[in-house]
């Protein structure tokens, strides 16, 4: 089998055809790319390329450990999924700070990921337990927010600083304490950090 390096460039890249697609639709995707100042065939390959090249995206809709993870933890929150399967929690530009800061590369680290934060996801539901619903995805951002409470605290107010610092601060260093009991763990000394 040839590597990506030694492929023909035409055995790199796939043409597909969408059909049917809604006039509105159309209409969007028409002012977006002329206000992006390319050609809508440019645009939406560009978009389909940045929304099915996100790594955590494609695993979440794409794991059974996680659909069912997902239901398990809306039952223990007391609330619901949501029913749409593109509504994620964070933006791509998220996933892409995960994956930087806790070292991902590929659907292996994901599983691993996944697999170990698994026991400590009750606690996670038990933390969002109020919230309207839970969209698709929580279940895995549990887990990696629980892969990097694992960690030093340096990696711990990196993901503060760049995906949770909508979160008040005291009740983020709440949540990550809660989780580090629970690993039976050190918790923080946050004043000294």
């Amino acid at each position: 089998m040839k590597d990506a390096k030694s492929k023909d460039p035409s055995e790199l890249f796939n043409t597909i055809t969408v059909r049917n697609v809604p006039a509105d639709v159309d209409e969007a995707i028409t002012r977006q790319a002329k206000a992006a100042g390319k050609s809508k065939s440019d645009f939406v390959q560009e978009f389909l390329t940045a929304t099915f090249g996100d790594l955590i995206g494609n695993f979440i809709r794409t794991s059974e450990l996680v659909a069912l993870m997902d239901q398990e933890m809306a039952r223990m929150a007391g609330t619901e999924l949501s029913e749409y399967v593109y509504d994620l929690e964070m933006t791509q530009a998220g996933h892409r700070e995960f994956c930087r800061i806790l070292g991902i590369k590929n659907n292996d680290d994901l599983q691993r990921i996944m697999l170990a934060g698994m026991p400590f996801l009750e606690i996670r539901a038990r933390q969002l337990t109020g919230v309207g619903y839970l969209a698709r995805g929580n279940s895995l951002y549990a887990a990696l927010l629980v892969n990097a409470v694992s960690r030093d605290e340096e990696t711990v107010l990196t993901l503060r600083q760049s995906l949770f610092n909508m979160i008040p601060e005291s009740t983020f260093q709440e949540i990550v304490n809660e989780l580090r009991k629970a690993m039976r763990m050190e918790t923080f000394e946050w004043s000294l950090i």
